[in-house]
C-alpha cells in the first residue's frame, strides 16, 4: 500500500488548521499537510455522507472510505438526571463540579460543561483526569468531615499534535514550537505515559526502526463472509479519497498502519 498513490482530501468548516493551537502554529500545520499531498478545504461543509462518497458544497467527493472526526454526541446524562445543558447536551456543573441542586451528583470529562475565564473547558483527557483528581479529593474531604477545597481550575500543561512522520506542533504557555524537535518532544511525553517501563522500550524500538528503515506492518481486518471488500483509504481529519487507491495520513496524532 502506497499512501503516495491516494488522494486524501481534508474538509473542515474551521477558518484555520488546529484552530485551538495559536495562528502561526496552525499555519505550519496546514503547509506541512499540502507538502504531504493533502487538499484543504477549510469553511466548507459536509453535506451529505453515503456509500459512494460525501458531498461538499454540491461537489460529489467519491470515496469508499470516509473517517469522521468532528466528534461526537456526549452521554445522555443530563436527560436521565433531567438537569441544565449546554447546546451540544452536556451537563453544566458548579465550580465544584458538582450539579446545581444536588451536591452529591458530581460530573466530570466529556458529560460536564464548565466554563473557565469566560471560555468553555475543552473535551480533552487531561480536563477529565484533572476534573476525577478533584472530585475524588472533595469526596474523602467530605468523608472525613474537612473542609472543602478550593473551587476547580483546569491547569493547562500545553497541546501538541503529530502532522505525519517527523513533524509536529507543541503550545506549551508562551512556548511555541513545530518541526522536528516538537515531534521528539511529543515522542518523549508519549512515552512518558506508557504504563509499563517494557512497553516503553518496545514501542521506542518500534519508531527507531519504522522511522530509520521506512518499512509499516500491516494490520487488516478480513470479513471472509462479508461482501466484496472495496479499495479502502483512511484520511486526515474527514477525509475524502479515490475509490480505487488507498492511503494512510493523520492529523494531530500518528496514524500507523502495523
Amino acid at each position: 500500500m502506497d499512501p503516495a498513490s491516494a488522494r486524501i482530501v481534508l474538509v473542515d468548516m474551521g477558518k484555520r488548521v488546529l484552530g485551538s493551537f495559536a495562528e502561526r502554529l496552525s499555519t505550519k500545520a496546514k503547509a506541512r499537510l499540502e507538502r504531504l499531498g493533502v487538499e484543504v478545504r477549510l469553511g466548507q461543509g459536509v453535506d451529505r455522507i453515503d456509500a459512494d462518497g460525501v458531498i461538499v458544497v454540491g461537489e460529489r467527493i467519491s470515496s469508499k472510505t470516509v473517517i469522521w472526526t468532528a466528534g461526537v454526541t456526549p452521554s445522555p446524562a443530563g436527560k436521565w438526571l433531567a438537569v441544565e445543558t449546554d447546546r451540544a447536551g452536556r451537563v453544566r456543573v458548579q465550580k465544584d463540579l458538582t450539579v446545581p441542586g444536588h451536591p452529591e451528583i458530581f460530573v466530570v470529562g466529556d458529560t460536564a460543561s464548565l466554563e473557565q475565564d469566560g471560555r468553555p473547558l475543552p473535551g480533552v483527557a487531561q480536563v477529565a483526569i484533572q476534573e476525577g483528581r478533584y472530585a475524588g479529593r472533595l469526596i474523602r474531604q467530605r468523608l472525613r468531615g474537612g473542609s472543602s477545597p478550593r473551587p476547580f481550575r483546569y491547569f493547562d500543561k500545553g497541546s501538541m499534535a503529530v502532522v505525519g512522520k517527523g513533524f509536529a506542533v507543541l503550545q506549551a504557555g508562551k512556548v511555541r514550537m513545530s518541526g522536528v524537535l516538537a515531534w521528539l518532544v511529543w515522542a518523549g511525553v508519549h512515552l512518558e505515559f506508557l504504563a509499563q517501563s517494557n512497553l516503553r522500550v518496545s514501542v521506542f524500538l518500534q519508531w527507531v526502526w519504522t522511522y530509520v528503515t521506512g518499512q509499516r506492518g500491516s494490520r487488516l481486518i478480513i470479513d471472509h463472509h462479508g461482501a466484496e471488500p472495496a479499495n479502502a483509504v483512511t484520511g486526515a481529519g474527514l477525509g475524502a479519497t479515490h475509490p480505487t487507491k488507498s492511503a494512510a495520513a493523520s492529523v494531530g496524532r500518528t496514524l500507523e498502519v502495523r
